[in-house]
């Protein structure tokens, strides 16, 4: 790959912020919601899409971020790519991905019917199926995350990371699993699949997953996240709506961040029982929602 399309494919380095500490000694937040695509999902997609042949087809299944950061990169790269999303994503999220040229398919279902559906077309149309979390490409694309924050403020005492399917989470293991940074998944209260599976010593699938952060509504987490988060003895906690829409609100005063719900999450469960002798660090994933349920969580 020509030095050019590495530059093309490159994530914007994001920013460290320092908010009132809440509790806490200090309290920082990694700004995902500036990254190519409106969220941290581009680290994994531009890490996986290069290394990928000349030519290839893509398709995915995804609930919003994904696949945006899935569109950018395949874009850089001139590839084709096709994505089912459920029917309830944001159209903020949908404009993202057909404004870097993906080709969205509408279904109705939550993310594991589209990722039924995505994998089908793979299999018919000989197409490269890039899973939105359970890929070790993407995992390790997410570690440049974490490598930027130690870089540029050190090892944070607590990490606080958003859960959907575990990919984020996984890579912060990977990263900082051996460092005294104590790491702290977060699920949303509707959704809590990790949770639920590290209880159960395997995976589990939920009957549903509804509500705000449509990026933590995943019904079956990953394998290879799954087994990082029970080799590392990883603690979940959840959040709900109204924890929610405190952070956002906090976030959005203090340093003008707007996040959407299952950004504002891990930021959300640090503001729970804050340590004053301990700095957090707290993982903004991204911030791609809609004006009117922008508006409802911030005036609501």
């Amino acid at each position: 790959m020509s030095v050019q399309l590495k530059e093309r494919l490159q994530p914007i380095r994001t920013r460290v912020v320092r908010l009132q500490p809440h509790g806490w000694r200090d309290i920082l937040v990694k700004d995902e919601t500036r990254q190519i695509s409106g969220a941290f999902k581009y680290r994994g997609n531009a890490h996986k899409v290069a290394g990928l042949p000349a030519g290839s087809t893509l398709v995915t299944a995804s609930t919003g971020n994904h696949a945006s950061g899935l569109a950018e990169a395949a874009s850089a790269r001139g590839l084709p790519l096709r994505v089912f999303v459920p029917r309830t994503t944001p159209l903020a999220k949908r404009q993202r991905i057909t404004g870097a040229g993906g080709d969205v398919v509408l279904v109705d279902g939550g993310y594991d019917d589209c990722e039924v559906l995505a994998r089908r077309y793979a299999d018919e149309n000989t197409a490269v199926f890039v899973h939105s979390f359970d890929d070790p490409d993407i995992i390790e694309g997410h570690r440049s995350l974490y490598r930027e924050v130690r870089e540029e403020a050190g090892l944070p005492d607590a990490a606080f990371v958003p859960v959907g399917g575990g990919g984020l989470v996984a890579a912060g293991i990977a990263e900082w699993g051996d460092a005294a940074t104590r790491i702290t998944g977060v699920e949303y209260q509707g959704a809590p699949a990790m949770q639920m599976s590290l209880r159960a010593g395997r995976r589990v699938t939920l009957d549903s997953a509804k509500g705000l952060p449509e990026g933590l509504l995943v019904r079956r987490i990953g394998a290879r996240s799954f087994q990082a988060c029970k080799d590392y003895g990883l603690e979940v906690r959840t959040v709900d709506d109204m924890e929610l829409h405190r952070a956002m609100r906090i976030l959005w005063a203090e340093a003008g961040i707007r996040a959407e719900g299952a950004g504002a999450a891990a930021f959300a469960a640090a503001l729970r029982n804050p340590d004053p002798r301990k700095v957090a660090l707290c993982v903004v994933s991204g911030g791609n929602i809609d004006d009117q349920t922008w508006s409802d969580c911030i005036l609501g």
